[in-house]
């Protein structure tokens, strides 16, 4: 978990953090309860590293890699 905390900060991320940061401090000055609320999405989002779809944004580059040779491919035409 410290890992994932303290590295893979990247652009997104680090735009989550200022926005958490800048409703944080919206909601500090006007009392508004739902710039608390969007201070909260946008840290834990920013904390957690996923986007708004979850885990399904984020997805890790794969690790296989292909040997295979591609091969000619023949078309017929079809009438």
């Amino acid at each position: 978990m410290k890992e994932r905390l303290l590295h893979g900060w990247n652009f997104a991320r680090l735009l989550r953090l200022g926005l958490a940061l800048a409703f944080l401090g919206a909601a500090w000055n006007n009392g508004e309860w739902i710039a608390y609320a969007l201070a909260a999405l946008f840290g834990l989002q920013a904390v957690l590293n996923t986007g708004c779809c979850g885990s399904a944004c984020a997805t890790p580059p794969a690790n296989r890699k292909s040997n295979a040779v591609v091969e000619d491919v023949h078309y017929e035409e079809v009438r």
